[in-house]
């Protein structure tokens, strides 16, 4: 990339760096830092949910998931299964979180079940959320690496620091507000990205369609009622419906954008919204994945893993400064995942573990800044975890299973505390516990990622249980 180009995106990272600073005054609470006051409008916690929904994992594999052989919209039948779990989240998840004044949702189950419980809850979203945020910070990365030819390791540790800066400075607010620039800047450079494919397409759009039509890449619904395959119809709506609900109602990441908001009625508008916003702009990438299909037809020689395509074919055929933004769209993606994930972990931190043995004996400032300090932790952890990661296959279905893991067992605690009269914790913590090892068998068994959440067999993965069982290793 041309001199231009690293000029476009210095200047995009030092306006992230500058919303931090200016978001950085008046972080006088934790509601400030964690919740930026309670007066985020609609229309920028919705922009904010879209953003941290989106990663670059999204931006990358998305693509990918359609180039690859076999690929198609099927994934969209995930994605309506994500309109459906926002509509119960509005209707029964957000009226009981904004009927008390909590900072983090597992504060909701501490009310409910006790303090064991809300730790519990507090540290299965440490494990996995961790853990997550690594694979989608591993996804800025490799933009980074392919971008100025440097080692993986060195673009962790840039992409990190960078995240850690604005958040660490700005606390919520500075992340929703950048998020609201990113999510500007990824779509400005997914529309370049379609336009220069079109215009520097082969034969043109019946090229395209032709290509497409012979490999079936524009096949929506798998009319597959017998369970096999990631994305059949069955599976795909019951994933979708059942990992959003996890992901947007247990899930503190999420969640922490719609208690910002000034009310009830902002906070359900903004989830619904980001829904329908989400089902279009997978439905946008996929199509991209489509167009790269058409335009190479394989994988070219000079990069190893699909993921890689989208930033490769804007730096190989897009003007420097057209290339810049889209480059900078798959940052903004990867660095709005990575400074959301740490201001939830560092606020489930403060408020479900510290607070708890300090009590009322801190002061609002100096809470505040325990909440910066495990920001800084958490980023050195993240960019251990995005290290270890490097060795995916495919990072959008890594990304979406590890979370996964523990999902099923979150929401199963919210569910029992929302629409039941349960309240014991004791019996509660072991069943969470459960839930976990029948996910982690699952996942030895190697089932699709999309069952991990409902935690259901089917029987068209007989054989390969029998397989596993056959050869474990």
């Amino acid at each position: 990339m041309e001199l231009i180009g690293y000029f476009i995106l210095l200047v995009y990272f030092a306006i992230l760096i500058l919303i931090g600073a200016l978001c950085s005054r008046n972080q006088d609470s934790l509601s400030d830092f964690f919740l930026a006051g309670r007066n985020i409008p609609t229309w920028a916690a919705l922009a904010a949910i879209v953003a941290t929904e989106t990663s670059a994992v999204t931006l990358l594999s998305a693509p990918a998931l359609a180039f690859k052989e076999g690929g198609d919209f099927s994934f969209l039948q995930v994605a309506f299964g994500y309109i459906l779990a926002r509509v119960i989240l509005a209707l029964f998840f957000l009226p009981k979180f904004f009927e008390r004044d909590i900072v983090t949702i597992y504060e909701f189950i501490g009310l409910r079940f006790g303090k064991h419980a809300q730790r519990v809850t507090g540290i299965f979203f440490f494990i996995t959320r961790a853990l997550a945020a690594g694979v989608r910070h591993y996804a800025a990365a490799l933009v980074v690496s392919v971008l100025i030819n440097v080692d993986l390791i060195t673009a962790i540790v840039v992409t990190g620091v960078i995240s850690l800066i604005y958040s660490y400075l700005g606390g919520i607010s500075a992340v929703i507000w950048t998020e609201v620039l990113q999510l500007g800047v990824m779509i400005a450079g997914g529309v370049l990205a379609l336009f220069y494919l079109l215009y520097l397409m082969p034969g043109g759009w019946s090229h395209v369609v032709e290509a497409a039509s012979e490999q079936n890449k524009w096949v929506l619904f798998h009319w597959d009622w017998s369970g096999t395959g990631n994305y059949s119809l069955l599976i795909g709506m019951l994933g979708g419906l059942c990992l959003c609900l996890a992901s947007h109602g247990a899930d503190q990441d999420m969640v922490q954008r719609l208690l910002s908001c000034r009310n009830l009625r902002s906070a359900q508008t903004a989830i619904i919204g980001s829904g329908i916003f989400v089902f279009f702009q997978f439905a946008f990438f996929l199509f991209i994945g489509v167009l790269l299909f058409a335009f190479y037809g394989t994988l070219p020689s000079d990069i190893e893993k699909t993921d890689q395509l989208l930033p490769f074919f804007a730096i190989q055929n897009m003007r420097p400064e057209a290339s810049a933004l889209v480059i900078a769209a798959i940052l903004s993606a990867a660095l709005s995942s990575t400074a959301s994930a740490l201001n939830s972990l560092s606020s489930t931190s403060v408020n479900d573990f510290v607070l708890a043995f300090y009590k009322n004996d801190l002061d609002k400032k100096k809470l505040v800044n325990y909440s910066r300090a495990f920001t800084l932790i958490w980023t050195v952890i993240l960019i251990v975890i995005a290290i270890a990661a490097s060795g995916s296959e495919n990072i959008l279905e890594t990304g979406l299973s590890i979370p996964s893991l523990t999902y099923g067992s979150l929401l199963a605690a919210f569910l029992l505390g929302i629409f039941t009269s349960f309240r014991n914790q004791m019996a509660l913590i072991p069943g969470m516990f459960a839930g976990v090892a029948v996910v982690l068998t699952l996942w030895f068994f190697e089932l699709n990622w999309t069952w991990f959440v409902s935690s259901r067999n089917r029987d068209g993965d007989a054989d390969r249980l029998r397989r596993r069982v056959a050869d474990p290793f």
